[in-house]
């Protein structure tokens, strides 16, 4: 889904394409604190329950306020947009009345806005609380290429990446996936959606538009993505790199181009001329070995 970079969606793939207690199903797992998180860490009595109850420790959390000053240290829309025709960094990064991240593109073909953390994580649960706009005319689908995920775009495919969240622009479905290979022209993916080389089986209800908890479990040899406390997609296997990936949220209106359809597999279905805002309420990380 990288768009900076070699692709986004991968050209080597086939054309077809706040929170709940949690309980995750990783091996068991020794706790060790995140030390030099460059961006807010913590005190303990601010950091809210551990979705791994006493075997995760919290690391660090992009935890937002009315100034936006924790916003700084994330590399924002310039630095993720660049993508030849693909997309445009004109969306917005800012602070609402509420004091929530707001992602807005402008809706014009191509817009693109996001945020990328200054730091990567290995051996993490990491916790995201996001408003997911809806597509204009269709409640039930989520608005453009609107995503949550992990991945090293300087050394993209092989450390990996994880798509939490990804709306999909081919079939307008969300969709759990994990990419990773020897290099951009062999890629390796395991996805929810049924293109790619595994089929992960959807375990609990997909997402919809509306505010919603995304955690992820993600170490060498496996993963798990959760929707406001149920397990959707799990998957676990030695191409799952356990490599320090940076967290990113990100929006793009997919353009109607035979370079965007190429990327795709096809017309997008969940892009609109209306400008979208995707917000984020907080993001935590926890960390384990």
């Amino acid at each position: 889904m990288t768009i900076s970079g070699v692709s986004r969606h991968r050209v080597a793939e086939p054309r077809r394409r706040p929170g709940k207690g949690l309980v995750y199903g990783a091996a068991a797992l020794a706790v060790a604190l995140v030390a030099g998180i460059a961006y807010a860490v913590w005190p303990s009595t601010a950091a809210g329950p551990s979705p791994m109850s006493s075997v995760a420790a919290h690391a660090g959390a992009l935890q937002l306020d009315a100034s936006g000053s924790q916003l700084v240290s994330w590399n924002q829309t310039p630095t993720y947009c660049a993508h030849g025709n693909i997309s445009v960094g004109n969306g917005t990064v800012a602070t609402d009345s509420s004091g929530n991240a707001a992602l807005t593109t402008i809706g014009k073909s191509g817009s693109c806005v996001g945020i990328i953390s200054p730091e990567s994580y290995s051996s993490s649960v990491i916790e995201a609380y996001v408003d997911f706009p809806a597509l204009p005319g269709k409640p039930g689908t989520i608005a453009n290429w609107t995503s949550f995920w992990l991945t090293n775009q300087a050394a993209w495919p092989v450390d990996g990446e994880l798509d939490a969240v990804e709306a999909a622009p081919l079939t307008g479905e969300n969709t759990v996936s994990w990419h990773s290979g020897p290099n951009p022209s062999s890629v390796f993916v395991a996805s929810t959606d049924p293109f790619h080389q595994v089929k992960l089986k959807p375990t609990g209800p997909n997402l919809k538009p509306g505010w919603h908890t995304v955690d992820i479990v993600y170490t060498k040899g496996y993963f798990a993505v959760y929707y406001d406390g149920a397990k959707f997609a799990s998957y676990t296997s030695s191409k799952v790199t356990g490599s320090a990936l940076n967290i990113i949220l990100s929006s793009t209106v997919t353009p109607k181009t035979a370079e965007a359809w190429n990327l795709i597999g096809g017309p997008e279905v969940n892009s609109a001329s209306s400008p979208a805002t995707t917000s984020v309420k907080y993001l935590r990380v926890w960390s384990y070995k």
